[in-house]
């Protein structure tokens, strides 16, 4: 039996995957399913995942770097807008220059509520966390993507991304995921489109995970 463990990306809670996890159970309703919720604006959830089950990572945004630095065998896994790298390295170019992540992270000592509300307005609209947020724990993951540089492991991977993401560039995407074995798709829309209109992102997975034992 294959499972999904779900999970939103940075300011976001469980809530934002709650669509897309709908879509796919009418598409695999004899999956499993586990959504992770960080603890941005309530407490954080991280399921059990059970052994018998072989688990998908499926993240959206940081979510997806976030699961794949879980200790868990995962048998595929799935990214939305994601990345492997978040910055600009001198030797590769694609990314958000440190600079802009260090201003971000100074804001975010002084003004929470506002730089995060700047953030989501780039993604596009998704249900946020009703509690008040977590500054300490927003600062410690996005301190995390200053350095992040995570190499992909030896997976069969699927990797969908838009063409107007204004968090993660297309040239980031394909610096992260352009590689063998990789399943890359590009769709219309913003960094939160494929959560918004589920069936898009779905219809994708669907495919993929049939043939993952085809």
């Amino acid at each position: 039996m294959i499972g999904f463990a779900l999970c939103h990306g940075w300011s976001y809670d469980a809530r934002a995957m709650a669509a897309l996890q709908a879509a796919l159970q009418q598409r695999l309703p004899q999956a499993r399913y586990a959504s992770f919720d960080l603890g941005y604006g309530g407490q954080p959830h991280h399921p059990a995942l059970s052994h018998d089950v072989h688990w998908i990572a499926l993240g959206h945004s940081w979510g997806f770097a976030w699961l794949l630095q879980q200790a868990q065998p995962w048998r595929a896994a799935i990214s939305l807008n994601g990345f492997t790298r978040f910055c600009r390295l001198p030797s590769r170019s694609e990314g958000t220059p440190l600079r802009l992540l260090d201003a971000m992270l100074a804001r975010l000592q002084t003004e929470p509520d506002a730089t995060v509300q700047d953030f989501r307005q780039r993604c596009g609209t998704l249900p946020t966390p009703e509690n008040p947020l977590d500054q300490a724990l927003l600062s410690a993951h996005l301190t995390r993507l200053c350095d992040l540089d995570i190499t992909l492991p030896s997976l069969p991977l699927l990797a969908l991304h838009t063409s107007a993401d204004a968090i993660v560039s297309p040239a980031l995407t394909h610096a992260c995921f352009h590689q063998t074995g990789v399943a890359l798709q590009e769709f219309s829309g913003d960094h939160t489109h494929l959560l918004r209109e589920p069936a898009i992102a779905a219809d994708a997975i669907a495919v993929f995970v049939e043939a993952l034992d085809a």
